[in-house]
């Protein structure tokens, strides 16, 4: 969804969309499908050594779980009671992608040698950016999210019992231009911008009863949150960016059976971004400069197993008006030593 105040152009728009789809796009983990084949294969044998040594192995299995569930059915979905999170300031190692000033290219017009020394005067609202567009995804209809509003939101509940193994992903992200009338005029070239992303909300899981005896077929849950931050340029070339991966949920066969419930209540301060990038080329070529900021969730789930995405402390249904939120505040792109 693009903001009419952006105004953007055909390029511009191109542009964003290329980084939607990048975002988009899976990200399962490197040999993981032959872990899982192997995984299961080592499981069968496993069951199959069981049933012949214990002939009422199923039968005992199902009177253990007739007993214990309706306690354990209790605690499905719960948070767990915590202190507040204070808000968690990440200072991360500045990540610099000098670019030669050359890279920009010179697209028609007349450069004239300047005096280092000659102060130009600047344009109104110089380095500010402005939204230029959010966007999001769900690969599972039971996970929503919402970019009518700030701040963006993300919520819903997985309940899953397939024997296959799932991968899934939601996300949602903002985009933030600063066009040629914006720019910053004459040397020096390295300038930072230094975002705010936030992060309000819980995410849980569950995975149901296990016992490596009565019930040793898998129950898995895992989830993995993204934050990322990048600097581009509208025609593609990359200036700067971080990002910040946490495992939040790595639940697998947990005895009797597995819960975790991850506060997400902090701000991440990626910055200052650094970049070097002669902006009176770059305007003269008509291009722009973007910022986005993009959080996305990845899970697997197995077996009897649960994912939820909500607000905070809640043990009520995610809904609109009970998701996990997500905002960015952009900064300005300020001249840099």
């Amino acid at each position: 969804m693009y903001s009419d105040r952006a105004n953007l152009t055909a390029g511009e728009k191109e542009a964003i969309e290329s980084l939607d789809a990048a975002f988009a796009s899976d990200r399962i983990p490197e040999g993981h499908e032959t872990l899982a084949e192997v995984r299961k294969s080592l499981s069968k044998e496993t069951r199959e050594a069981l049933r012949s040594a214990i002939p009422d192995l199923e039968e005992r299995g199902r009177a253990q779980r007739e007993r214990i569930m309706p306690e354990l059915d209790r605690l499905k979905g719960t948070a767990l009671q915590t202190p507040d999170d204070p808000v968690t300031r990440r200072n991360l190692s500045e990540s610099i992608e000098p670019t030669d000033d050359d890279q920009s290219g010179r697209r028609g017009g007349l450069i004239i040698p300047i005096p280092d020394d000659w102060q130009w005067p600047q344009p109104p609202h110089v380095g500010e950016l402005w939204s230029a567009s959010v966007s999001g995804f769900s690969s599972d209809p039971n996970i929503s999210y919402s970019i009518d509003q700030d701040p963006l939101r993300m919520f819903g509940h997985i309940d899953y019992s397939g024997d296959a193994l799932i991968n899934g992903t939601v996300g949602v992200a903002m985009t933030f231009t600063l066009p040629p009338e914006r720019m910053w005029v004459g040397k020096p070239h390295v300038f930072a911008v230094d975002p705010t992303l936030r992060i309000k909300g819980t995410v849980s899981g569950y995975t149901g009863y296990y016992h490596p005896l009565f019930a040793a077929d898998d129950k898995w849950c895992k989830c993995w949150e993204t934050a990322e931050v990048s600097v581009t340029l509208s025609s593609g070339e990359w200036l700067a960016g971080k990002s910040d991966v946490h495992t939040l949920a790595d639940l697998q066969n947990v005895y009797p059976v597995g819960m975790s419930n991850d506060h997400r209540v902090y701000g991440w301060f990626p910055g200052p971004l650094k970049f070097t990038v002669n902006m009176d080329k770059v305007r003269l070529s008509g291009r722009s400069l973007i910022l986005r900021a993009a959080l996305r969730y990845d899970f697997q789930l197995e077996g009897e197993s649960d994912l939820w995405l909500r607000s905070w402390g809640s043990e009520s249904e995610p809904a609109f008006d009970n998701a996990l939120t997500f905002q960015c505040t952009p900064s300005m792109v300020s001249r840099s030593s």
